[in-house]
């Protein structure tokens, strides 16, 4: 008998990567920004795509809820965090969790869509870092488990958000393929069950 060689090898890629190469390949996205736990997201993993203006962050869990270690390093909004990623994903699977809007006004229009009945999930926050600023944030609930976040980075130098790191070595299959030019996204679709739209709108 004889060694002749290595037959495979099981890997799991965390599938927020996978779908981030999906759309560098297809609709020429380049990655740009990361957050991992060296970076200080310690139970998520996030990768930011973006081509012109328009970007996407993809986020996986890298832990079952179960599984959360008691690191005195994890704090409760990491925890939070990844308690709401593991619901979402077993109710729904992979899917849109938040869509973001710019504006020029956080307060203004977080405050406007309260006093008009929508649901406050964050109220007006501002991340900061000391190297590159900081973005103010709210965040109100939408349609389902949908939400929207209201952001201003107009006094944000960085590549994303404050803990994101910027990549410049993932983007070789771009040098390869045809490039794809996208200005920005200009609307979302929102799905909503039959004769449920009124109730939506309202």
């Amino acid at each position: 008998m004889r060694f002749t060689g290595v037959d495979g090898e099981p890997s799991k890629v965390p599938p927020n990567l996978a779908a981030a190469t999906y759309f560098v390949a297809h609709f020429g996205f380049r990655v740009i920004a990361y957050s991992e736990p060296e970076t200080g997201s310690h139970l998520t993993t996030s990768y930011v795509v973006a081509n012109g203006n328009a970007r996407f962050m993809l986020t996986a869990p890298i832990t079952g809820p179960q599984n959360i270690p008691s690191d005195k390093n994890v704090s409760e909004k990491d925890r939070s965090q990844l308690t709401e990623i593991q619901a979402h994903l077993i109710k729904h699977g992979d899917g849109v969790k938040d869509i973001a809007f710019q504006v020029d006004d956080v307060r203004g229009v977080w405050e406007h869509a309260i006093q008009n009945g929508a649901t406050s999930i964050q109220k007006p926050t501002i991340l900061s870092d000391e190297k590159d600023g900081e973005v103010l944030y709210a965040t109100i609930k939408t349609y389902g488990d949908t939400a929207h976040t209201l952001i201003n980075r107009s006094n944000y130098r960085g590549v994303f958000l404050p803990g994101f790191r910027p990549v410049n070595d993932m983007n070789a299959l771009n040098e390869l393929l045809p490039k794809v030019d996208l200005i920005e996204i200009d609307h979302c679709v929102g799905n909503q069950p039959w004769n449920g739209l009124d109730g939506i709108v309202k």
